[in-house]
């Protein structure tokens, strides 16, 4: 057994026997655990009684992880199908409860959380599911799982590979812990150059690594470009109003806390400057009851009307003025093609960068904080598509954006920018062929 394996099943056994306690004191952490823990049981069950035939097995942390392996997937299965066009079966497997999410996209035929990271759970699922190929997305990799692979045959994967500046999985005692791990990966797609140096460093074998780039870029076009032919567009205009010179449409996705206070202190600044009325529609990413219940309460208090989209309906229209709380899950990309400009969370405060692709790829100027450390994100704003905003500044950028030929130019960069990183489906599906169980 590899020092990762070890140290990850040791980790895994103190999580087991603190659950109770979490499932008390960490309501967010506790539902996860709990899955996590009878993972192996419910997974060993599906595979005992699922239909003969190749399996591929995905994992992803969560449903943005999944999203972007969501292409790739795809293009794979479809060169398994046999001539009756039926697939290889898809396992998808999640470490959060929000990777569900993800699974309309990926048509799994099952899906749950993945075992314990420990040698009996792991070589307990894999024998009863009998995969063909495990794939990990993004980085999430699992060394117990990764050595009991090895143990039963079955060749392991990891696709959209990034490893951001300063991740922890960089430092020199961790990657001497892992390095065995991620040199029994049989083939990886990095999302970029830098991305594979930083693999390498780790320890994957070059030999087994290409740059394919990253399958969400594939996504964000796909799910912007169906939005504007499926009408969920117009459905979403019909209940917010249209937009146009005297009324722009900020949509802000995957907020947090620090966001919404600059939201609503930068939407008034602008308000106040002149210029065309600003509709505010704030995503939060954890879209709770008691969060949306906080955050319509702080426009209350501010002297902010504010509507809840799960109350409104077509026809009825958004008060004047008043801030729209989106507190659905799953149609951010969609509900970003409605919008004017773009507002993407997590740039404020220590919670991470979210995703800047769907709005791009929606054809928005892109804001977002200047705390992260995304790549994609510097990218898109050395193209042009994407303005680094601090809270206090938010007032001034909007103001900026008043102007229609501004909006265009940054709108226009910003999407040339994600359709020039297409195609990353294709190549990591090339990628995996010679792994592909069919």
């Amino acid at each position: 057994m590899t020092s990762g394996a070890r140290l990850s099943g040791a980790a895994a056994m103190a999580a087991r026997a603190a659950e109770p306690l979490l499932r008390r004191v960490r309501p967010d952490v506790g539902p996860a655990l709990a899955g996590r823990i009878g993972g192996a049981e419910a997974l060993a069950a599906w595979g005992r009684r699922r239909e003969p035939g190749p399996l591929v097995w995905l994992h992803g942390a969560s449903a943005g992880e999944l999203l972007g392996a969501a292409p790739a997937i795809r293009a794979l299965r479809a060169r398994g199908a046999d001539d009756s066009g039926r697939r290889a079966h898809l396992l998808v497997t999640h470490a959060s409860p929000s990777g569900r999410a993800a699974l309309p996209w990926l048509e799994a035929d099952h899906a749950g959380f993945p075992p314990l990271d420990l040698r009996r759970d792991c070589d307990a699922a894999l024998a009863a599911l009998r995969p063909g190929l495990i794939v990990f997305a993004k980085l999430d990799v699992w060394p117990g799982l990764v050595a009991a692979a090895a143990r039963a045959g079955v060749p392991a994967a990891l696709i959209n590979g990034t490893v951001r500046d300063g991740s922890r999985r960089s430092g020199r005692v961790v990657r001497r812990l892992f390095r065995a791990s991620y040199a029994g990966l049989a083939a990886v797609g990095a999302a970029s150059p830098e991305d594979a140096r930083r693999l390498v460093a780790l320890g994957v074998r070059a030999s087994c690594l290409g740059v394919t780039g990253d399958a969400a870029c594939d996504l964000a076009l796909e799910r912007a470009d169906r939005a504007r032919a499926d009408g969920s567009v117009d459905r979403f205009r019909a209940v917010l109003g249209e937009s146009g010179a005297g009324r722009l449409r900020l949509v802000a996705g995957s907020t947090w806390p620090a966001d919404e206070r600059a939201l609503l202190d930068g939407v008034a600044a602008a308000r106040r400057a002149g210029g065309p009325d600003w509709q505010l529609v704030i995503a939060p990413h954890e879209p709770t009851a008691a969060h949306v219940a906080e955050l319509i309460a702080a426009c209350e208090a501010r002297g902010e009307r504010a509507a809840r989209w799960s109350r409104l309906g077509e026809g009825a229209g958004v008060p004047d003025g008043a801030v729209v709380v989106f507190d659905q899950v799953g149609r951010l990309a969609e509900l970003y093609a409605a919008g004017d400009v773009a507002w993407v969370g997590g740039g404020l405060g220590g919670t991470g960068l979210h995703n800047v692709l769907e709005p791009a790829a929606a054809g928005l100027p892109v804001l977002f904080g200047p705390r992260h450390d995304r790549a994609d994100a510097r990218a898109l704003e050395e193209a042009g598509g994407g303005l680094r905003c601090p809270g206090g500044a938010l007032g001034g950028t909007l103001a900026g954006l008043a102007d229609p030929s501004a909006r265009e130019h940054h709108g226009r960069a910003a999407r040339t920018f994600v359709e020039a990183r297409a195609g990353a489906a294709t190549r990591t599906a090339d990628l995996l062929a010679p792994l592909w169980p069919v």
